[in-house]
This record gives C-alpha cells, structure tokens and sequence, in this order.
C-alpha cells in the first residue's frame, strides 16, 4: 500500500489472479489432515492473467510450502498455466517450478507435462488437456500440440496398469473437465469426452479428479456413451454411498482451492451441461476463439454442493486383508469453513473393487 496522500496510477504488479483468502485457508486445512501426497488440478495461480508473472508465482509457493514442504503436491497443468512467450508452447514455467516424474518419449517441449506415479496398489497417471480440449482457455491455442504422442502414451500406460496384479486403482489428475452442470462458466469439453473418456472405459480407470469449473460436484459411475452430437456419457449405477467401480467411472470435480470466483451458485436445476462442441473463428479484437456450446440433460450427475465455494476431498485405500479381497478408498469431501483451516465434511461415500492378486 503506498503511503497516505500518494497515489500510483498503475501499480508495479497485479496479484489477484482469481485467488482469495480462502486459499490460505485450504492450505492449512489440508495440513490439518497431513496426507500421504496431494494432488493438484491445475490452474494453479494464474499468472497468464498477472501483470507479474514471477510475483504471482512467488506468492504462490509462499502460501503453499506451507504444505508442499512436507509432502509431494503432484500438479496437473491447466489451461492457466499456459503463458505467453514462456517457452516453445507457453508451459516454461510450470515446467521449471515443478519436478515431475520421466516419461519415455516427452520432449524437452512436453516434458513433465504427462506423467505417472504409482503409490501402493494406486496408478496416479496426471494428464495435460489443453491437448485435447476444444477451449481456446489460455494465452495461446495449443490443441493438438503433441500430435497424439500424449494419447499413445495414456493408453500404453493404462493398459499396462491394468495388467499389473499389483496395482488394483487407476486414479486420473486432470484440469478440464468432461463433467459439470453450472450455467454461465467453462463447461465440458467435447474433446475430453472424444479422446480421454473411452479409454478410461476400455480400461476400467476407476476415479478421474479434475478442477476447471470452481464448485464440487461427482457423477454417477459412467460407461459407454449415447450416439448424440455431445457424446453424453452413461451413467451405470446411482447408488452414491458405495459404488463399484468395476462397473464405471467416477468423475469429480474439485474446483474450490480459493478462487474468488466460485462457481457453486450457478447449478443447473434440474442438471443439465454445456458442453463445448467446437471453437469459432478468433476475434479480431482478442485474437480468441469463442466457444460453441451445445447443452445436454445430465442423468449421470450424482452429487452437487451447492452451498459452500471452499473445499478438498480425501482419499484413504484400504487395501483388503488378503488375495482376492476387496479393496476400497473412503472419499471424503471437506468445506473448508474456517479462517484457520477448520473443515466440516460434506459428504463420504466408498470406492470397491475386488483386489488384484
């Protein structure tokens, strides 16, 4: 703050970025409960949006090596993470900050951009959507910037999961979404739903965690798909206390880490989904392409939380007792309520399959 009587007409940095107090208080709160790792669903700080870019960054880490410190955050890139002018494709310095598992075939362009993790009987394969999303979302258009290499690697890797006896969980991290059922925000993207989900169901991908949109909300196991122009996944089950994941997929999004712009008050009543379809031509003005939407009824929508903006979810495995045991991971979604990281639980559901071995 400059001092009393002085007035700067453009200040030397803008550090908002979308970011809220109730960022530090996720951060404590997560410390509160100390997990093994934790996973983050891109859009980290914002800084495509940032007048100081290396500021923004700064303040990022200064409020989260509060907790990063103390155990690996393992990150998705999201479409704010692309910046202008930051390496071949606008990805430098995400790809500078963070130290981030090899992967056989990424380039020095792609490199930590995909990647996969195994924790004990859990595949946490991170995924880099801008290459596949229709969204023109960050400081450049990039879609289709691997040429399929990403897609080649995803599948070989969730085939190779799944045949390894000793990995029973496959877990997706990803921004953008193929889910969601608010009004007047990002929706999902065609594009997921095109490339990413029938691998996920050729492949029994049990969990898939993303961000983009700024509310919590879950599906219904899915599997297959109708034969429409926004490719509406099917929902298998509707049970929301115990699901089976052998049977489908669950997709949560997990979009409320501190944004000052939350999304939890724009759901559709009854649900519903805006999917972007295709891109227009770029805008003079902006040189942006506009969404093109197309809106869908949601039947695979499961849980919607519609009263709290702030929150993080858990996830404890149980690995069974003995060979051809069930196993299973307690969910358990937390608002963030407090200014000193105190949380309340929303909701807890399970995740069963049968063991591996």
């Amino acid at each position: 703050k400059p001092p009393e009587g002085v007035t700067i007409a453009k200040p030397p940095y803008v550090n908002d970025n979308l970011g809220s107090p109730a960022a530090a208080d996720t951060v404590l709160g997560v410390e509160r409960l100390q997990p093994l790792f934790h996973l983050l669903n891109g859009d980290l700080c914002y800084a495509n949006l940032a007048e100081d870019r290396v500021r923004t960054w700064w303040d990022f880490w200064e409020n989260n090596s509060r907790s990063a410190r103390k155990r690996p955050w393992m990150p998705a890139a999201g479409n704010h993470e692309n910046e202008l002018g930051n390496g071949p494709i606008g990805y430098q310095a995400y790809q500078t900050y963070f130290s981030l598992p090899e992967t056989a075939g990424n380039t020095d362009v792609t490199r930590g951009l995909w990647y996969a993790f195994t924790v004990g009987s859990m595949r946490v394969i991170s995924l880099a959507n801008d290459d596949v999303t229709y969204q023109d979302g960050g400081n450049s258009y990039v879609r289709g910037y691997s040429e399929g290499a990403q897609k080649t690697w995803l599948e070989k890797e969730l085939a190779a999961a799944r045949d390894d006896h000793d990995i029973d969980w496959i877990v997706v991290c990803m921004h953008q979404v193929a889910i969601s059922t608010v009004d007047k925000f990002n929706g999902a993207d065609l594009g997921i739903r095109e490339e990413w989900v029938p691998l996920f169901d050729k492949y029994g991908v049990d969990l898939v965690v993303c961000g983009h949109e700024h509310h919590y909300e879950r599906s219904h196991p899915i599997r297959g798909r109708e034969q429409n122009t926004t490719l509406t996944p099917l929902p298998v089950a509707t049970a929301t206390d115990v699901i089976d994941t052998t049977k489908g997929t669950v997709h949560m999004v997990i979009g409320g880490g501190g944004t000052s712009a939350p999304s939890n008050t724009l759901f559709f009543d009854p649900p519903q989904c805006r999917v972007i379809t295709s891109v227009g031509a770029p805008d003079p003005a902006t040189g942006k392409r506009p969404p093109v939407y197309m809106k869908e009824q949601a039947p695979w929508s499961a849980v919607r939380n519609a009263p709290h903006s702030y929150g993080f979810a858990t996830f404890t495995v149980d690995p069974g007792s003995h060979p051809g045991d069930f196993t299973t991971i307690e969910v358990t979604y937390y608002d963030v309520v407090g200014t000193d990281g105190a949380l309340a639980p929303f909701e807890t559901f399970t995740l069963r399959r049968p063991r591996r071995d």
